[in-house]
C-alpha cells in the first residue's frame, strides 16, 4: 500500500482546500498589487503633466498681463507658451485617469480663455487665477490618492513638496504676472501695490516653512540652496523694483525673467521628488 493511500481522504480534502485558500488569497494580492502599481504609474504620469501645465498656465497669465499692460515685446513668447499648453492639452486628452472630470474641467477652461483673447487686465488675471487654483487641487487630489512613497520615510517630504513648494510656486506666479503688468504700464496703483506686498509676504512665509521641512529631508543641499538664493533674490526684486518706488522702471520682461528663475527653482524640486518617484516604481516588478 502506498503512502498516499495511508493518508485519510478527509485530511486530503482539508489540505486540498487549504491550499485552494491559499492560492485564491496570493492571486487575489497579486492582482492587487498589479492594480495599485498601474495606479501609482498612471498617477505619476498625470503629476508630470500636471507640472508642465502649472508652469505654461501660469508663464501664460504673467506674459498675457504684460501684453494687456501694453509691452508688445512679449507677444511672441506668448505666442510660444500657449503653443506648448495646446501640446499638453493633446496629451491630456489621451490619459487613463481616474479623474476624468476634472481634466475635462481644466481643458475645457483652458479653450475658453485661449478663445477670448480680448479679455481686460482683470478678468484675465482672474480667469488664469482659476484654471490654476483647479490645476494645483488635482494635484493635490491625485498625489494623496494612494501613497507614491510607499511608506517610505525618506520620501516624507513628499507631502511639503505636493503643498508648500507648489503653493509658494503659485503665489511667485501671481507676484509674477502682478509685477509684470505694472512694470509693463511703469505704475501701480494703490491696490495693486497692497496685493504685491500680500504677496510677498505670502512666499516669504510658505518658502520658509519649506525649505525648513527640506533641509532636514530632501536629497540634494546643493539644489534646494540655488532654490532658496532664487526665491531670496526675487523676494528682494519685488522689494527694490516694485514696493521701493512711485514709478517702476524696471523692464517687464527682466522682472518677469528674474520671477521665472525663482519659480523655475521651485518646479525643479516637484521635478527632482517626481524622478524620485519613477526610479522607486521604476525598479519594482
Amino acid at each position: 500500500m502506498t503512502a498516499l493511500t495511508q493518508i485519510p481522504w478527509t485530511e486530503l480534502t482539508f489540505a486540498a482546500a487549504v491550499f485552494a485558500v491559499m492560492l485564491t488569497f496570493y492571486i487575489l494580492y497579486r492582482a492587487a498589487e498589479r492594480s495599485k502599481r498601474t495606479l501609482i504609474m498612471s498617477n505619476l504620469e498625470q503629476l508630470n503633466l500636471l507640472r508642465m501645465l502649472l508652469a505654461d498656465f501660469q508663464r501664460h497669465r504673467g506674459l498675457s498681463a504684460g501684453l494687456i499692460s501694453g509691452d508688445q515685446s512679449l507677444r511672441e513668447d506668448l505666442t510660444r507658451v500657449r503653443a506648448r499648453i495646446d501640446q499638453s492639452i493633446e496629451q491630456a486628452q489621451k490619459l487613463d485617469t481616474r479623474h476624468p472630470n476634472d481634466w475635462k474641467a481644466l481643458i475645457a477652461q483652458w479653450r475658453a480663455l485661449r478663445a477670448d483673447q480680448n479679455r481686460d487686465a482683470d478678468s484675465n488675471m482672474q480667469a488664469h487665477h482659476q484654471l490654476i487654483r483647479d490645476t494645483i487641487f488635482l494635484i493635490e487630489d491625485i498625489a494623496s490618492e494612494v501613497d507614491l512613497s510607499c511608506g517610505r520615510d525618506e520620501l516624507s517630504y513628499l507631502i511639503c513638496i505636493w503643498h508648500e513648494v507648489v503653493q509658494t510656486a503659485e503665489w511667485s506666479g501671481q507676484a509674477r504676472a502682478l509685477g509684470t503688468g505694472i512694470a509693463a504700464s511703469r505704475s501701480s496703483s494703490a491696490a495693486q501695490r497692497v496685493r504685491l506686498r500680500f504677496l510677498h509676504q505670502k512666499i516669504t512665509h510658505l518658502s520658509r516653512a519649506a525649505f525648513g521641512t527640506l533641509q532636514s529631508s530632501f536629497a540634494s543641499k546643493e539644489r534646494l540652496l540655488h532654490c532658496q538664493r532664487a526665491v531670496d533674490g526675487f523676494l528682494h526684486c519685488i522689494e527694490q523694483e516694485l514696493l521701493g518706488i512711485d514709478n517702476p522702471s524696471i523692464e517687464a520682461k527682466r522682472y518677469f525673467d528674474q520671477a521665472t528663475g525663482a519659480i523655475n527653482e521651485l518646479l525643479a524640486l516637484v521635478d527632482a521628488a517626481l524622478n524620485e518617484l519613477h526610479q522607486l516604481h521604476g525598479k519594482q516588478r
